[in-house]
């Protein structure tokens, strides 16, 4: 086994490693998401309803800022597989090349 077959295996692993966490994070929005504010008000109109309504709307805010993470670190768990099959047809490539030297 040469050291780009152990690089990519590893490359490959920390791939899949990755994206699972892309899935792990996406639920934990999701969770959030269906938790709820936890703010409400209590029929008031005055200062405590606008302080209650401003932190719902920032709380709606970063959580569609954070929905699309998840899947960014899906797709870099993804790339590093990409990486790891590149490897090894280009390893492979390369040994096919020197056993079957046609540019001699």
């Amino acid at each position: 086994m040469t050291g780009f077959e152990i690089a990519s295996g590893a490359v490959g692993r920390g791939g899949t490693y990755v994206s699972g966490h892309g899935a792990d994070y996406d639920a934990s929005v999701m969770r959030l998401r269906q938790r709820g504010t936890g703010a409400r008000t209590f029929g008031g109109e005055g200062l405590f309803a606008t302080i209650v309504g401003t932190y719902n709307e920032c709380l709606a805010v970063s959580l569609d800022t954070l929905t699309g993470i998840g899947g960014e670190i899906a797709e870099t768990g993804e790339g590093l597989r990409t990486v790891s099959r590149n490897i090894r047809a280009a390893e492979s490539a390369n040994v096919e090349s020197f056993e079957t030297p046609t540019w001699r």
